[in-house]
């Protein structure tokens, strides 16, 4: 029976020592492309098999990497595709993905590095996982205090504030906003986007506030409250699908959404895409913010640098603010085509 093929065999085959051909399996240390794909095609004509757990412990790696996602909204279709995201890279890595809760007695040792999303800070476990020793991303800006070694973010703000404008050219003149608690990133600079655009235009802010994942009667009440406060012409919703309960109470109440009433999401989802009217929504992408977090997770592991980085939001036009469009697809004004690195602070 034929002798299994070597790592020797592989250096021998591509001309190279025996430490480049290590480093080209762990994606490691210095290669050049030239180099790496001259050691592939040594090892893909010999039918050279990696060993993934002799490799693993020579690098002193698991072969696992974390991912932490909000305890509440974790059943979300925003962090259901976010997660399957990062585990489709992690596959075309030989990486395996745990998700890992607040109760996870897990040692940071036993992963090669985590991704954390959108971390509050009223979550005790994300400051575990920042001090655990390990390669951190976070997607989202952290908390005060606490110093992952990567950060992709998104310009809430930004975003809130071309959507706002875009509703003000159809038609709205006091926006309302419902959001939940703001202990993230995300629900804060929503939060401070809508404050600011007010200020702007000279009108009161009128927002209201739900648990993170409330029920339809809890985000019902919510509605009916900023409804009641006499000028409101539009309304953004910030969690995922809760616009169509928004809608459901418009269409309850005789307003015609689209019409006596713009409604907007700050979160995409399928529901707003198929419902009556389509909800115009702000779009983070979530299968590719997953990609980019483990994209950047990998290069962590690999010894790169850290750094902070901007992710895309882009919005959806649709019926709910029916009026003279915008293209659909569109970036949101000032929103960079792709995440181009910004410099960390």
């Amino acid at each position: 029976m034929a002798r299994p093929v070597t790592l020797h065999d592989v250096a021998r085959r591509a001309g190279v020592g025996k430490s480049t051909v290590s480093n080209v399996l762990s994606r490691s240390g210095r290669v050049s492309e030239a180099t790496r794909e001259r050691v592939r095609a040594a090892m893909e004509e010999l039918g050279y098999v990696p060993n993934r757990a002799a490799r693993q412990l020579r690098g002193g790696r698991t072969g696992i990497v974390g991912v932490y996602v909000p305890g509440v909204p974790s059943t979300s279709e925003f962090y259901m595709r976010f997660v399957f995201g990062i585990m489709e890279r992690a596959a075309a890595r030989d990486r395996d993905v745990t998700i890992l809760t607040a109760s996870e007695h897990r040692s940071p040792r036993t992963l090669d590095g985590v991704i954390v999303a959108d971390p509050h800070r009223d979550d005790e476990f994300v400051p575990v996982l920042m001090r655990g020793g390990m390669p951190v991303v976070c997607f989202e800006r952290p908390p005060a205090g606490m110093h992952p070694d990567v950060v992709l973010w998104a310009d809430h703000h930004r975003a809130l504030t071309g959507l706002l404008d875009r509703m003000a050219e159809v038609g709205a003149r006091r926006p309302a906003l419902v959001v939940p608690p703001e202990t993230g990133d995300w629900a804060a600079q929503l939060a401070a986007g809508h404050r600011d655009w007010c200020a702007r235009h000279g009108v009161a802010p009128v927002v209201a506030h739900h648990p993170w994942v409330p029920s339809p009667s809890e985000v019902s009440r919510a509605v009916e409250r900023v409804l009641a406060v006499p000028g409101v012409d539009a309304l953004v919703c910030a969690s995922v699908d809760t616009a169509p309960t928004a809608v459901q109470v418009l269409h309850r109440l005789g307003h015609p959404v689209g019409r006596d009433v713009l409604v907007a999401s700050a979160t995409e989802s399928s529901a707003l895409r198929l419902g009556q009217p389509p909800v115009t929504a702000l779009d983070l992408s979530p299968l590719d913010a997953g990609r980019r977090c483990a994209d950047l997770l990998d290069d962590l592991i690999g010894g790169g640098p850290g750094g902070v980085y901007e992710h895309p939001v882009h919005l959806w036009w649709r019926d709910s603010t029916r009026g003279s469009p915008p293209v659909t697809g569109s970036s949101v004004p000032g929103s960079p085509p792709s995440g181009r690195p910004l410099p960390p602070g």
